[in-house]
């Protein structure tokens, strides 16, 4: 496979109001951290440690780590020093570029492990993910998940829906949805924040659902298990976006290698689609008054 673009410089047709210039205010006003400090919650305290967790392809959390120049390259990892995963966004409204493009390792030099394929109408049309071949994967082709808006149909708040095979060999296909949510998970991984939780439609309901004060740390209303979270950062750091991190199944590694990479990928979409949101009010807010 050939080498993947060089997506670190901005282009120049795009301004500074690129959506990764308009980060997501933090959610409190009144957030003791300071830029320098780890979160409060590093993994959260229902998830299992990182000794115990047996992710295939990922560290079970990650943050994402931005620069101050101007730039459409930023990256994943457990630490603002151990930063394993570039990513690109190089989509504007008025181009057909992908919107997110995950770089298996620290530079978008390195291989393209997936891409999320989006428009102007990103909300209310399906989203393609890919995950190319890659030197030294199993499979020879690539695989394509349809990441359809809406979901369920069972909640009125955002919801994105996808189906991909899980398991070491891929052969058990599962649905999975991304739901928004200002929930205990999310709290628990980023403070007083919001975000997105991962749920496993076709798992196992469980009778541990009902309100939020009621159900168990994990489950969501209607006993279904949520196997991944994305929250955006809540604390004042100002190159520190977000906090992603698998939980329950998901720490397992039962699901398989491209499980994890769709879920990733997707994760970093729904959060860039936020932060599109963000940017777009902003320059409405700055159009009214001017």
């Amino acid at each position: 496979m050939g080498a993947a673009p060089d997506l670190t410089d901005l282009p120049s047709s795009i301004s500074n109001t690129h959506p990764l210039n308009v980060l997501p205010p933090p959610y409190t006003e009144h957030d003791p951290q300071t830029a320098a400090q780890a979160p409060q919650h590093d993994i959260p305290s229902y998830n299992e440690s990182r000794s115990t967790s047996a992710t295939t392809k990922f560290p079970p959390a990650m943050n994402g780590y931005f620069q101050w120049k101007l730039t459409t390259t930023f990256h994943l990892g457990p630490t603002a020093e151990e930063k394993l995963y570039a990513v690109s966004t190089p989509a504007t409204v008025f181009n057909n570029k992908p919107t997110v493009v995950l770089h298996d390792g620290p530079t978008n030099k390195h291989p393209v492990m997936a891409t999320a394929q989006s428009d102007k109408w990103g909300r209310t049309r399906p989203i393609a993910i890919t995950l190319p071949p890659r030197p030294g994967a199993q499979r020879a082709d690539a695989i394509v998940a349809q990441f359809v808006p809406g979901g369920s149909l069972k909640h009125i708040s955002p919801s994105y829906a996808f189906e991909i095979a899980v398991g070491a060999k891929g052969t058990t296909p599962e649905r999975f949805e991304w739901r928004k949510s200002h929930g205990n998970e999310i709290k628990e991984l980023a403070g007083h924040s919001y975000g997105w939780k991962l749920v496993r439609l076709t798992g196992p309901v469980n009778s541990v659902g009902g309100s939020r004060k009621e159900r168990d740390r994990g489950y969501t209303s209607d006993g279904l298990e949520i196997v991944a979270l994305i929250a955006h950062n809540a604390s004042w750091s100002m190159t520190k976006g977000f906090r992603f991190a698998f939980m329950g199944g998901g720490l397992t590694g039962a699901m398989g290698e491209d499980w994890e990479i769709v879920v990733v990928t997707s994760a970093l979409q729904v959060w860039f689609m936020d932060v599109q949101g963000t940017a777009a009010t902003a320059a409405a807010a700055s159009a009214a008054t001017s």
